[in-house]
């Protein structure tokens, strides 16, 4: 069966919770990233960065397709002593892997999004370093390509369809 398409291929679909957190599940949250990521040294703990909690959204967002596992966990967490949550996050990452990982990567994607954490990390971020010319020259003199060069063009007219209804395939 083909697949339907939302829209532009060059367009990545977006990500978008279900509903938004709740304050109860924004709250339990802020606890699990102190948890996971808590003061040391000159570091301050995740909730002492400005903007956390718009971060939390957006990495929840990113993770829509867990939405149920993180927000069943965080009504699990709630109202837990800062022990009894870091003994319950340890044995979920010991014995339930499919609700720790959508969960602490909502917090640390969420704390590497924050600007100041960036910057303390010496972290940029994601981008493009092309290749310099010269390398693909050099790439393309090595004959990398003499054999479809040698071969030469090959192409096939289609004719144009006029049914574009989805298809299934047995």
């Amino acid at each position: 069966m083909t697949a339907e398409l939302d829209g532009p291929l060059s367009v990545p679909r977006r990500f978008v919770t279900p509903r938004p957190l709740t304050e109860s599940e924004l709250c339990t949250l802020r606890a699990v990233a102190d948890a996971l990521i808590p003061a040391a040294g000159d570091n301050p703990a995740a909730t002492q960065e400005p903007g956390l909690d718009d971060m939390l959204v957006t990495a929840a967002h990113a993770r829509a397709d867990a939405f149920v596992e993180i927000t069943e966990a965080l009504a699990t967490l709630r109202d837990l002593t800062p022990a009894d949550l870091d003994t319950e996050l340890r044995r979920l990452h010991a014995e339930d892997e499919g609700v720790f990982q959508p969960l602490s990567a909502v917090v640390a994607g969420a704390w590497l999004l924050l600007p100041t954490v960036r910057a303390r990390i010496g972290y940029a971020g994601q981008k493009a370093d092309p290749a310099p010319l010269e390398l693909a020259v050099d790439e393309i003199s090595s004959g990398i390509l003499d054999d479809v060069l040698e071969r030469g063009p090959i192409f096939r007219p289609v004719e144009p369809s006029t049914d574009h209804s989805p298809t299934q395939e047995d």
